[in-house]
């Protein structure tokens, strides 16, 4: 039986998801807080490079059957008992993998309690496997409730249980790496008892194979991604001092972290709801824009507001030793909007199978921030000179992958300025409260902030202008939940 016909419930996806990726980020960044008072750095340093490699890996493990999932327009029972059995012996098959190679690895970075630890974290491959299906049936049918719960369960029994119990008992990195398997079993467990799979149905190649051509591209996509994101930082290494390296990374990752929330809501909710409109490019449109409309309302402002602010900000999340980044920051944070608005993109190409226009664009990503970065950094422009590489190839990403969707889903300029005016329009207004520095940073950036808050709630337009909302019918379920003196503004 396929799902013909399903209709994304946007509202209670956006909520639940929003929830669970927020929840997630301050548990995680208290239990970080927390183990840097109880684990060595070399602790921290093992584990990080246990992660990467494991991360690269992970990329290969399930040759994207959990997307294929969600995407796949006529799923059936036989084609997810077939994913089953093919992700878990995938699963056990590079745990096998890691086990071996765990030895050789360990002695390229000459850390010999690498290899146990390569050995255990492996498992998580094994344990995803059994359940990346679930997981995947779950973001299909947009129940993020269940998910959001999962995810949460997860994160206390493995890191704020397990984890911590375990580093104050001094037990060093193996907190770490208990934490993470009993968290990742935990979720698994949960997966499992929601979104229960048909593995009696047994494994049938042709059913698999409908899923592993999407699959394969997926990973394809991934990993192009991956490697784009982690080149400049690679370059930096190699032509500039560990210092200079250490320095770099901190900014990037201070830039990506606005990215990385709205990544995930858009690697979710947004993939699993256009996918389910992938045959219907009239209304694949009206979702794209309106979603389009509120990235930039959201994220326009928000750049501009770092980028004006970035000194501070660099001083608040990275401390005095940090601050020779601010400069790099400054110009990291422009990229953030175009990241953002990206991340629209990629959910387009995902949900319609654009996959390979989608190849095509991150294969000119990657060979423009790594050129740019390498003719920077060789052109002695220093860690300035490698992000004003890293914002223009951000800035054509954006453009090509615009460019795909409005010719996919033929939408013209016209649109697309609709789309994005509300938020260059916010920017302006909020920006102009903080470029005279009168005030402290933290108190311009808290005035600003209000002002656009203010103006959002009094003038309903700017939120849900007519075009995106014709029936009025979001205003009217926003001004429900209102109080009176904002609510006969949203009503109307």
């Amino acid at each position: 039986m396929t799902d013909e016909g399903r209709t994304p419930s946007w509202g209670a996806s956006l909520s639940w998801q929003s929830l669970n990726v927020l929840l997630q980020v301050l548990l995680q960044l208290i239990y970080i807080r927390i183990l840097a008072g109880l684990l060595t750095e070399e602790d921290f340093g093992i584990m990080a490079i246990a992660l990467i490699v494991v991360g690269v890996v992970e990329i290969f493990a399930q040759v994207g059957i959990g997307p294929s999932v969600v995407q796949y327009a006529d799923l059936e029972p036989k084609h997810t008992a077939s994913a089953w059995w093919f992700s878990a012996a995938l699963g056990l098959f590079f745990f096998a993998g890691m086990f071996i190679a765990a030895p050789e690895i360990a002695l390229h970075y000459d850390e010999p309690v690498l290899r146990p630890v390569l050995r255990w974290i492996s498992l998580s491959f094994v344990i995803s496997g059994f359940s990346v299906v679930s997981r995947s049936l779950l973001i299909r049918d947009m129940n993020f409730k269940a998910l959001t719960a999962c995810a949460l369960t997860g994160m206390v029994v493995g890191n704020l249980g397990v984890g911590l119990v375990l580093a104050w008992q001094g037990a060093g990195v193996w907190a770490y790496v208990s934490a993470l398997l009993v968290q990742n079993a935990v979720l698994s467990l949960g997966y499992l008892i929601v979104a229960r799979v048909p593995v009696g149905m047994g494994f049938r190649f042709s059913r698999i194979r409908q899923l592993v051509g999407y699959g394969l591209r997926s990973t394809a996509f991934n990993l192009l991604t991956y490697a784009a994101a982690k080149v400049d930082i690679w370059l930096v290494g190699e032509k500039l001092s560990t210092g200079a390296t250490g320095v770099y990374d901190r900014a990037v990752h201070l830039m990506g972290q606005p990215i990385t929330v709205l990544g995930k809501l858009g690697d979710s909710v947004l993939f699993s709801g256009l996918s389910s409109l992938q045959d219907n490019d009239s209304e694949m449109r009206q979702v794209t824009l309106r979603a389009m409309h509120l990235v930039a309302l959201l994220t326009i402002p928000l750049a501009s507001a770092l980028v004006i602010q970035a000194e501070g900000v660099t001083w608040l999340f990275l401390g005095d030793r940090f601050a020779a980044a601010a400069p790099v920051v400054q110009i990291l944070f422009a990229a953030v909007a175009f990241r953002a608005l990206t991340k629209l993109g990629d959910a387009n190409l995902r949900a319609m199978d654009g996959l390979r226009a989608g190849i095509a664009i991150k294969v000119v990503f990657f060979a423009t921030v790594g050129g740019g970065v390498y003719a920077a950094l060789s052109a002695n422009l220093g860690l300035e000179g490698a992000a004003w590489a890293v914002l223009s190839a951000s800035v054509l990403q954006w453009l090509l992958t615009t460019l795909w969707m409005a010719w996919r889903l033929q939408f013209g300029l016209r649109s697309l300025t609709r789309s994005l005016q509300t938020g260059v329009f916010l920017a302006l207004v909020t920006s102009s409260l903080m470029v005279g520095h009168f005030l402290p940073w933290w108190l311009e950036a808290f005035l600003a902030a209000l002002a656009g808050a203010l103006l959002l709630a009094f003038h309903p337009p700017l939120v849900a202008p007519a075009w995106t909302d014709p029936t009025g019918s979001f205003r009217k379920s926003i001004a429900s939940k209102l109080p009176s003196v904002l609510s006969n503004r949203w009503s109307q």
